[in-house]
């Protein structure tokens, strides 16, 4: 793949030339160039570089690592770049590369492994300062949808996306691109379910005395008592049955309803799926958080109880019944999974939903098409009013409490709900909002899981 990384870098470095020299007004103007004045655009680029287009159309070519080796179209491309001063040349070359490289990084993902961990495709990024994504199909995600929004270099860009240098500077973010078959039944069943379960109404979460630390008051999490964790154990274990009885693509639990003994027990489970359907599902499990030594965090599990990859909180909550904050320290990782119809999926635990800069960078920067947010709060409001407020880039949301939080709430306040979700997509929108009594079947304390499932709609032209 060495000849494939080095067109990402070049791609990269072309991107980078533009940010650098081509204006919004120069992107409003090449929307509505003269169709022959195109043509003759194109036609240039094809002798430049004729071993990325079909001989006799203008389409790219079918890319292969072997054709690169024998070609002088890597070494044609790095020379032009350096030469190069003629813009609207320039950003169609951009467009026909991303053509040329469609797919390609699924080739990255070991044979013998599901994922591939990056964090930018190309390995130039400290002389350009962008960092090359791809852009995975999203079944709900209107075609080109920054044209509508904005004049810049992503209208020509199908298949990649970038972030700059200074875009994601407190944080670190990791890629993790997913086999391409992840999501095949919901492609093929043109659903994507989401199945939540809010676990339980027992008082689990309790905190210690305040305590103060330069200045500031804190509280901590106090382990969860032995048959306490046995009570959820078994509940989780319940909603996972329902979740492959019911074929869940994906099983979100909340926060705050977990130990590192809950989620090992979970990743047993769906290894050996003794009491469960020995099937694929749940594709994904994102497990209830665990709270300890000042990390609040929760691991996601594949089919095989195998852990993809773990998403810490990173802004601790305010606790206005003892006048203190949740006393966490994160590791400023934000972790993306890439899963074809899907998108782009990311985890905000609770708080971390409610600041601005945070949600600015996981939706217009990082571009997230399915964002879950697993929570333990007695209010709702603040997380209702911002589920729809980037509906405009067609961002689904699925939010979840747990039952235990109203033990947050006085006797008279008004209970939270459960679970929202704002749905947005090529067919429509679809907004959500349960109560426990939408959820639940029995009382309370008959020891079983209490579900819901969300089903998105994705396009049929994804192809499976």
């Amino acid at each position: 793949m060495h000849q494939i990384k080095k067109l990402y870098n070049i791609l990269s470095s072309a991107l980078r030339k533009i940010e650098n020299c081509v204006s919004e007004r120069d992107f409003e103007r090449l929307r509505n160039l003269d169709e022959q004045y195109e043509q003759s655009i194109v036609e240039e680029l094809k002798v430049k570089f004729p071993d990325m287009f079909d001989k006799g159309t203008c389409n790219v070519s079918e890319i292969s690592e072997r054709h690169l080796e024998r070609s002088s179209l890597v070494k044609d491309l790095e020379v032009y770049l350096n030469i190069s001063s003629n813009k609207e040349e320039l950003i169609f070359l951009v467009k026909y590369m991303d053509s040329f490289l469609e797919d390609t990084y699924y080739r990255y993902i070991p044979v013998d492994q599901e994922q591939y961990l990056f964090k930018c495709l190309n390995d130039n990024f400290q002389e350009c300062q962008i960092c090359l994504i791809p852009r995975i199909v999203c079944g709900w995600e209107h075609n080109n949808r920054d044209a509508y929004t904005s004049y810049s270099i992503f209208y020509y860009l199908r298949n990649f996306y970038y972030i700059s240098g200074t875009d994601a500077r407190d944080y670190e973010v990791q890629h993790i691109l997913m086999s391409k078959s992840l999501f095949r039944e919901a492609v093929r069943r043109g659903k994507l379910h989401v199945m939540v379960s809010p676990v339980t109404n027992e008082e689990v979460v309790e905190t210690t005395e305040p305590y103060v630390r330069d200045n500031v008051r804190f509280v901590s999490i106090i382990p969860m008592k032995h048959d306490t964790e046995m009570r959820i154990q078994n509940i989780c274990k319940d909603a996972l049955k329902k979740a492959a009885s019911e074929e869940a693509d994906i099983m979100l639990f909340p926060e705050m309803m977990a130990t590192d003994n809950i989620v090992d027990y979970l990743g047993n489970e769906l290894d050996i799926r003794e009491d469960m359907l020995n099937n694929e599902f749940p594709r994904l499990v994102i497990c209830p958080t665990v709270w300890k030594q000042q990390h609040n965090y929760c691991r996601i599990l594949d089919d095989m109880g195998d852990t993809v990859c773990e998403q810490q909180k990173h802004y601790g909550v305010d606790l206005k019944q003892c006048s203190a904050k949740e006393d966490i320290v994160s590791n400023r990782k934000i972790v993306i999974l890439h899963c074809y119809g899907v998108g782009r999926i990311a985890v905000a635990i609770c708080k971390d939903f409610l600041i601005t800069n945070y949600l600015r960078l996981l939706i217009e920067k990082l571009k997230v098409n399915l964002l879950l947010v697993p929570s333990f709060t007695g209010k709702d409001y603040q997380f209702e009013v911002l589920l729809p407020k980037y509906g405009e880039q067609d961002l689904n949301v699925i939010w979840l409490n747990a039952c235990s939080a109203k033990s947050l709430n006085g006797i008279e306040e008004v209970m939270p709900s459960l679970t929202m979700a704002y749905l947005p997509g090529k067919k429509g929108i679809l907004e959500e909002k349960h109560e426990a009594a939408d959820l639940c079947e029995k009382q309370c304390n008959c020891g079983k899981a209490c579900i819901y499932t969300y089903h998105i709609l994705l396009d049929g032209e994804v192809v499976v």
